[in-house]
């Protein structure tokens, strides 16, 4: 049977037929599955950004609350105020719901909550989920056999108690504890801040508004594509997050479908078309990811490479390679004073100055050189490519140099200095950590020599810091036992009469080892280990004990400008003279003129409150420092105390003598009564009479005596006046 041509012409036009759908149909399921695929990515893509994003902001939100914590001052007499000032800066001004302050024995000394105070005790919910939380903190401390600094130091950690955890009235939320005040020897003794930030809706939809995710809402089971759970400290899933994903590439497709259901047969083109709307979306997202990377590497107040990109650079400058032998210099920067200038501006100024210092450290540095901000006032940079020790000596004195001129900050003019720690070494020679504890031991060196300079470390450092540590720990013994310690005293005496008007106690340590050690040496020793409050009590202890023993007139007692930061100071010294019955009007304050240039309201009252009682307010080493007529007539300072570097020159320099005259006659109109020390020789003595100096004391008639010694002094004293 042979096929009839119509037969066999529809077969072979119909499988074309078929055969050209088919092929149709498989370019456009291509074409389908191809835009499918890619939509499909595009949206997954950003549903992980979107994840990522949702993410870093909750672990951003829960490190924060320990940074906020540790820049947040609480004192005592604030905790013990009703008024709402103090809850609303632990709370609503931190963007915290509830806080409490809670004494060493766990007891609750102050509840805030949403910015009012609350009472004295958790609330119910609280106390549920907290106590869990302070036992375990409490047995870690109790069972460590040493005070671990890492507790109370621990970055963002706080006491390692920084925990996200559920509460059963209002959901979930962050809890971080960490000490506050930090005067106590140990960290059990401390006070500790509980800080709960709720993971509330208020909170969502400010994530949601500032990365433009929407609907972003808490749910106890997940029933979107787009969700991340929230995890407790245990890793237990306390809730879920959800939102309605953004999908921009069926967005997109949506804009584009009706070109491309007219070009469909047109595919070259509409595959260019896709590939450029997918090169486009791209590098959209890859912009997106760098702009989190730089955020994720770099300082967000100063611009600057954080620890991260810090230590990351070490490394690889570690394994630089250049034409000749090279070291890697690592230089550890800290601001002078920078805690007193935070204080007495603000902290706005105080973050004004970081990023000021931080654009002139970027402007003195190369491009290969690396700026950091390792937290606080804390900078490090680091230089590779250094040739000699020369050229490191060079670098830390420009940096020096460059940011001595006053910043201005606001309406103000401020003075600033840096200390700087350098380290010089070869890439392979020690590890990144030991080129930083090297830094971080000459920076050390560098405060101990006065600020406002630099110091390249030297291994004799390391001793030189074991040593110190030594003779801390030494002091610390001999204070609490009292051997070795004992006071001198110089008589000072009435330039017209001669006859001792009191006497200046001074202060000596006879080391076992050492033998007799400067106080200038141990007194800055005692300043730098926060031990220079007890060490100061007994000074003034003694001293007072003394003036009532043997009857002297009046006992001048030096206080340190460390001191004047303790609001109670006023309050310990009279104590002490209550304790020990000497009158108010025979002790006699000794400050320098650093303590006037604090210029704090806390200094200022305390100097008030000291007067008030009757005791007398010297300045010490006056014509040495920068103290100003406005600061004595401020600050009503009784006396003067011309430096020895004056009355020395009286008679010997014309233009010293002038100098010493203008000071006698300020004092007078102010007045004040002067005392010149130093004094040597009767020329000396005669002038600084003339002049009207109201007392002398000097080696000319008296070296520092020893409290028999000077028993016997105003004995006979008082023998020629009855005679």
């Amino acid at each position: 049977m042979t096929l009839s041509p119509s037969t066999g012409g529809h077969s072979v036009s119909a499988q074309i037929v078929w055969a050209a759908a088919v092929l149709a149909v498989c370019l456009a399921v291509v074409v389908v599955v191809s835009v499918s695929w890619a939509m499909e990515r595009i949206d997954d893509r950003a549903l992980a950004e979107q994840r990522q994003t949702i993410t870093a902001s909750l672990f951003e939100a829960r490190a924060r609350m320990a940074a906020d914590q540790a820049a947040t001052m609480v004192s005592i007499g604030e905790i013990t105020s009703e008024t709402d000032e103090l809850d609303r800066r632990l709370t609503t001004a931190l963007g915290h719901d509830r806080a409490y302050i809670l004494t060493p024995e766990g007891k609750v000394l102050r509840a805030s909550v949403e910015g009012r105070f609350a009472g004295k005790v958790f609330t119910l919910a609280d106390s549920f989920v907290l106590q869990p939380i302070i036992d375990r903190l409490r047995l870690r401390i109790a069972r460590a056999a040493f005070d671990d600094p890492s507790l109370r130091f621990n970055d963002a950690a706080g006491l390692l108690a920084l925990r996200t955890v559920g509460f059963a009235d209002s959901g979930q939320g962050f809890v971080s504890i960490r000490p506050i005040g930090g005067t106590a020897s140990k960290l059990s003794d401390e006070h500790l801040l509980i800080s709960i930030k709720l993971i509330d809706q208020t909170m969502l939809h400010d994530i949601g508004k500032q990365f433009g995710i929407a609907n972003l809402r808490r749910v106890s089971h997940p029933t979107s594509a787009g969700w991340v759970p929230v995890t407790n400290h245990d890793g237990d899933i306390l809730t879920y997050l959800v939102w309605t994903p953004s999908k921009p590439a069926q967005a997109l497709l949506g804009e584009v479908a009706p070109a491309l259901a007219v070009m469909l047969l047109m595919v070259g083109l509409a595959m260019a078309a896709l590939l450029l709307w997918l090169r486009r979306t791209s590098l959209t997202m890859e912009a997106s990811r760098a702009h989190a990377t730089y955020f994720a590497l770099h300082d967000p107040l100063t611009g600057l490479a954080n620890r991260a990109l810090f230590e990351t650079r070490l490394k690889q400058a570690k394994d630089y390679e250049f034409l000749a032998e090279t070291k890697v210099l690592l230089i550890s920067v800290d601001i002078d004073r920078f805690k007193e200038i935070n204080d007495s501006w603000g902290h706005a100024a105080g973050d004004q100055l970081l990023r000021e210092i931080a654009k002139r450290l970027m402007i003195e540095m190369p491009e290969e050189a690396t700026v950091a901000r390792l937290g606080g006032d804390e900078f490090a940079i680091i230089h590779p490519g250094i040739l000699s020790e020369g050229q490191a000596r060079w670098i830390c004195q420009r940096l020096i140099q460059y940011v001595r001129p006053p910043l201005t900050i606001g309406s103000e003019r401020i003075d600033v200095t840096l200390s700087l720690g350098a380290a010089l070494v070869k890439g392979n020679e020690v590890t990144p950590e030991e080129i930083l504890r090297r830094a971080d031991v000459a920076l050390y060196c560098a405060k101990l020599a006065g600020r406002d300079g630099f110091a390249l470390y030297d291994p004799e450092m390391d001793r030189e810091k074991r040593e110190r540590r030594t003779l801390e720990i030494e002091l610390r013994n001999a204070l609490l036992t009292g051997e070795g310690l004992h006071l001198v005293y110089q008589p000072i005496y009435g330039s017209l009469s001669g006859k001792i008007a009191g006497a200046e106690a001074l202060i000596r340590w006879m080391h076992p080892a050492r033998g007799l050690l400067s106080p200038d040496y141990f007194i800055a020793l005692a300043e730098e280990c926060d031990i220079i409050d007890p060490l100061g009590e007994w000074v003034l202890r003694e001293a007072c004990q003394f003036a009532v023993s043997s009857n002297l007139p009046r006992i001048a007692v030096n206080v340190s400008p460390v001191q004047f930061q303790n609001a109670r100071l006023a309050e310990r010294i009279l104590t002490i003279l209550t304790e020990t019955g000497l009158a108010p009007d025979r002790l006699e304050v000794e400050i320098t003129e650093g303590v006037l240039l604090q210029n704090s309201p806390q200094m200022q009252e305390t100097l008030r409150t000291l007067r008030q009682a009757g005791v007398s307010i010297a300045l010490d080493d006056f014509g040495t420092g920068y103290a100003s007529i406005s600061y004595l007539r401020s600050y009503a300072v009784d006396k003067l105390k011309i430096d020895k570097s004056y009355s020395q020159l009286v008679g010997a320099d014309p233009a010293v003598g002038h100098i010493v005259r203008l000071m006698i006659e300020t004092a007078r109109a102010l007045g004040m009564r002067v005392t010149a020390e130093g004094v040597e020789n009767e020329d000396q003595r005669r002038k600084l009479t003339d002049m009207g100096c109201t007392y002398l004391q000097g080696y000319l008639f008296a070296r520092p005596l020893a409290p028999e010694d000077l028993r016997d002094a105003l004995s006979r004293d008082l023998s020629q006046k009855l005679a």
